[in-house]
């Protein structure tokens, strides 16, 4: 499988685990676990419009990632010190392009679930200190590898929503915050980054290898 290929599997995988997050606060573990068996069950009932219908498998994704992720933490996460910088219609305007480039990203690879193994872990003492959690599982690619995919929750008004993800020891929060520092280091204004967000996340995904979690 070339990288853009593991990529887009993991990212199927970690998309399952991100449904029904955004419910009324009980153990993460069990959420994950009926969430997961739910996702599966609904992407091979509804396999064969996914593949044919682009825009169907984005709004699959809509549905299921937008009320989870808590995109307003991650953004400013991801703009690191530039957020204080941005305006107010600069923070929402990078917080929709970046919600569509994570959307076009899992779309691009949901259909490449195919029965795999996806193994939700019991959690340990350590995976809960106060509002935030960890739930861990195990992903297993189409050539047999493990990959480990850890969720980082965070708990507000009695919901679980997602704060980051880690793939085989990959900080992808971090990889994002990398992106954008680095593009506002090149070009140097933040309206120019945020129009070039979509081309240059959809380029990541050759430059990140998963199974090593290290860039190329």
């Amino acid at each position: 499988m070339t990288v853009k290929q593991r990529l887009a599997t993991v990212m199927a995988l970690v998309m399952l685990g991100l449904a029904g997050f955004a419910q009324a606060a009980q153990d993460p573990r069990d959420l994950v676990q009926e969430t997961v068996e739910r996702m599966t069950s609904r992407i091979d009932a509804e396999r064969e419009r996914l593949e044919k219908d682009e825009s169907y498998a984005r709004e699959l994704v809509r549905e299921e990632l937008v009320p989870l992720v808590d995109f307003k933490r991650i953004t400013r996460m991801v703009m690191g010190e530039h957020f204080d910088q941005a305006s107010r219609d600069q923070k929402y305007e990078f917080l929709e392009v970046f919600k569509n480039s994570l959307i076009n990203t899992y779309a691009s690879g949901v259909t490449l679930y195919q029965g795999q193994e996806i193994r939700v872990l019991p959690m340990r003492e350590e995976d809960r200190k106060g509002n935030y959690a960890r739930v861990r599982l195990e992903g297993t690619t189409n050539d047999g590898k493990v990959i480990p995919v850890f969720f980082t929750l965070f708990q507000s008004d009695d919901q679980w929503k997602v704060v980051n993800v880690y793939v085989n020891g990959l900080d992808l929060r971090d990889v994002y915050r990398a992106q954008f520092a680095q593009s506002m280091q090149q070009l140097g204004d933040l309206d120019k980054v945020i129009d070039s967000w979509s081309a240059e996340s959809a380029d990541l995904e050759e430059k990140v290898d998963v199974e090593t979690g290290s860039g190329a």
